[in-house]
């Protein structure tokens, strides 16, 4: 939503997202990070591993 206000210099707008404060980002710990990325190559590999056998 835009809102629009009367400044000096004449009619200005203002973004509400830019009024809005959000929280922090989430802070994921690496291991976490590193966890996915290992469940995934898995999934990945038994996939291919599947395909080749089927």
């Amino acid at each position: 939503m835009i809102y629009f206000t009367e400044a000096l210099g004449g009619l200005s707008y203002i973004s509400a997202m830019s009024q809005q404060t959000y929280p922090a980002p989430f802070e994921s710990d690496i291991r976490i990070d590193y966890a996915l990325i290992a469940i995934g190559v898995a999934a990945a590999l038994f996939a291919f591993v599947y395909l080749i056998l089927v």
